[in-house]
């Protein structure tokens, strides 16, 4: 009776275990995009934002930067594919079903997309619960394209213009205290 009993609580242990073990990644690595530049042209800004401001027509500002003087577009800062376009016709949740598979595809190939797609409830766009954790088994290039400005990412996506203040901040008591 007791080799049962413990056979059995073996066995819930393992279920257990199995459910709130991580899902698998869906795919590869994602491929990094290259760091932000100092300086740069505006249209050569332009065209790294042209694919992005089909879909994300309502934004304060096409920078993060108040200064007209600081030149950057979407992908300098978040990578992705800056040349994919969105469909014309094509929206998210169309009744018509060509219509949405478009913009989904488009939308897959244009954003770095999440190594764990369930986690993340992907193609919906909040930020699950519990995100901090996520992010943590998530390839750098989709962290970029989630958060620019997290400390992992910052070198890449910031660093050109901001690596004393991203240095300063790493060593702070804010980023290593509990």
């Amino acid at each position: 009776m007791r080799i049962l009993a413990a056979l059995l609580l073996l066995f819930a242990a393992s279920i257990v275990s199995l459910a709130n073990s991580p899902s698998a990644p869906a795919g590869p690595e994602p491929a990094a995009s290259p760091p932000a530049p100092d300086k740069q042209t505006q249209a050569d800004a332009d065209k790294k934002s042209a694919g992005c401001i089909t879909c994300h027509t309502a934004s304060d500002r096409h920078t993060m930067h108040a200064n007209p003087a600081v030149v950057l577009g979407c992908t300098d800062c978040h990578g992705g594919n800056s040349s994919v376009e969105k469909i014309a016709g094509s929206e998210y949740g169309s009744k018509d079903e060509l219509a949405s598979k478009d913009y989904l595809a488009a939308m897959s190939k244009a954003h770095v997309m999440p190594r764990y797609p369930m986690d993340w409830k992907t193609p919906a766009s909040a930020n699950p619960e519990g995100s901090y954790t996520l992010l943590n088994r998530e390839s750098p290039a989709f962290v970029r394209f989630v958060n620019p400005s997290d400390y992992r990412i910052a070198r890449e996506a910031c660093g050109a213009c901001h690596i004393p203040v991203i240095q300063a901040a790493e060593r702070s008591l804010m980023s290593t205290g509990a």
